[in-house]
């Protein structure tokens, strides 16, 4: 079985920014991972939305990830959905990534100061190209 290469999109639900890599989706990113942490710092607002609801905070995640879904245009990609679990991004990153080829990974500008290193271990990591919304590309090493 041939494996398809896959775009990982980074998704922040804390920040207004927090789903900023979605604009850098191009026509070449026909299969995506939409990726959402629940526990870590960018899983503030999942923690909070749960919290409000009643409800677990896999649920809270699973339901911001399908609002996301459905403003993703899936008529011209194929769109997955992923909840992490691991405060660490990079970890999780990787975790997702050994279970497909990695065309290249997309991330918030809602990760602020700590954004660069991650892109810098993430190109390291998964040997692929990570863009930051709103900054240049590092390519894989």
């Amino acid at each position: 079985m041939t494996m398809v290469p896959t775009t990982l999109v980074l998704l922040d639900s804390t920040s207004q920014d927090g789903e900023s890599a979605l604009e850098l989706l191009g026509a070449q990113d026909d299969h995506v991972a939409l990726i959402t942490m629940i526990s870590g710092s960018t899983s503030a607002a999942i923690r909070e939305y749960a919290r409000s609801e009643n409800t677990d905070v896999i649920t809270a995640g699973w339901l911001y990830l399908d609002q996301v879904v459905a403003r993703v245009d899936a008529t011209s990609r194929e769109v997955q959905a992923v909840l992490a679990d691991g405060p660490d991004i990079v970890r999780e990153m990787r975790s997702i990534a050994a279970a497909t080829v990695v065309r290249r990974v997309l991330l918030p500008s809602s990760l602020g100061s700590g954004a660069g290193r991650v892109r810098e271990r993430l190109a390291e990591v998964l040997g692929a190209p990570v863009m930051i919304a709103g900054t240049v590309e590092v390519g894989a090493r």
